[in-house]
């Protein structure tokens, strides 16, 4: 672990697809190995800013590990995590390991069924400005580009 890291893993996942099941076991399993985790639901202080926590856990993390579900492009909050954390992975060559979670990896990429379904309801949900959906769709594109791992009707 180099001497700026504060975690080796940053978990970016959407909560109600996964939390209570892949991610929770995952997290469980790196961190029974020695492997410090951040995950927003154990290291989000009560009534800090979670964006500024947020963005200090990826700027503080060795690796991150996006688990892209079908939902996740529905979160503005997992897009703009992902803006972080591939601004990181571009700027100081962080580690990215996408885990395309009963999903393609295609999907991510284009944007596509159940996964762009999801990116276009919080499209036409929340109204970002254009430049916001540009960059949301580049580090979609990007990150689905990345060679992860695909789990599929996992338990």
């Amino acid at each position: 672990m180099n001497g700026s890291s504060q975690y080796d893993v940053f978990l970016s996942f959407r909560g109600e697809d996964t939390r209570a099941s892949f991610t929770s076991h995952l997290s469980s399993s790196l961190s029974d190995n020695g492997i410090d985790v951040f995950k927003d639901d154990t290291h989000l202080p009560r009534g800090n800013n979670i964006s500024l926590e947020l963005q200090h856990g990826i700027e503080n993390s060795r690796i991150s590990i996006v688990i892209f579900s079908k939902d996740y492009a529905g979160s503005r909050w997992c897009l703009n995590e992902l803006l972080k954390i591939m601004e990181v992975h571009r700027v100081q060559g962080r580690l990215v390991l996408p885990v395309f979670y009963g999903i393609d990896p295609s999907e991510v990429r284009n944007q596509i069924s159940s996964f762009g379904d999801s990116f276009q309801d919080l499209i036409q949900r929340s109204s970002p400005t254009d430049d916001e959906v540009l960059r949301w769709r580049t580090d979609l594109r990007e990150a689905g580009g990345i060679a992860g791992f695909v789990v599929l009707n996992s338990r």
